[in-house]
């Protein structure tokens, strides 16, 4: 039997929004990594934050632009230093309505701040992280 040809390598970068032309938009690498975000209810968008047991929403500038039709780009920029020092291993969620975030529902998000991949996510050796929108 003859070898089966690999899968190939897609990078997000490389991806177009479906039914457009458009590329995906791309993670800025200059932004604070966040440890994971999601989207709950179609309308809150759930920010897992890195924190020393200080962090708020306060302490995040967050700019939202129009990407395409309803998609709409995030971006977090920590304004406040936390200087706790508080093992907080896990960090902290933060909730964004879309209505605050002037994003209408049934509206899609992208966060562009990075995923932090040195984080373990279990106990085990194998690691993994978590992105994932409406």
């Amino acid at each position: 039997m003859p070898a089966m040809p690999s899968l190939p390598t897609i990078n997000i970068s490389d991806m177009r929004i479906p039914g457009t032309d458009r590329q995906a938009p791309t993670v800025d690498p200059s932004l604070e990594a966040m440890i994971y975000w999601r989207v709950i209810e179609d309308d809150i968008l759930i920010v897992h934050a890195d924190t020393n047991g200080c962090t708020s929403r306060a302490d995040f500038l967050v700019n939202v632009e129009q990407y395409y039709d309803d998609i709409y780009t995030v971006r977090l920029t920590r304004q406040v230093e936390d200087r706790c020092d508080v093992a907080t291993p896990w960090g902290i969620q933060l909730g964004f309505g879309f209505e605050e975030l002037g994003v209408p529902i049934g509206g899609e998000v992208i966060v562009l701040n990075p995923i932090d991949t040195e984080r373990p996510w279990d106990w085990n050796e194998n690691r993994s992280y978590v992105a994932s929108r409406r």
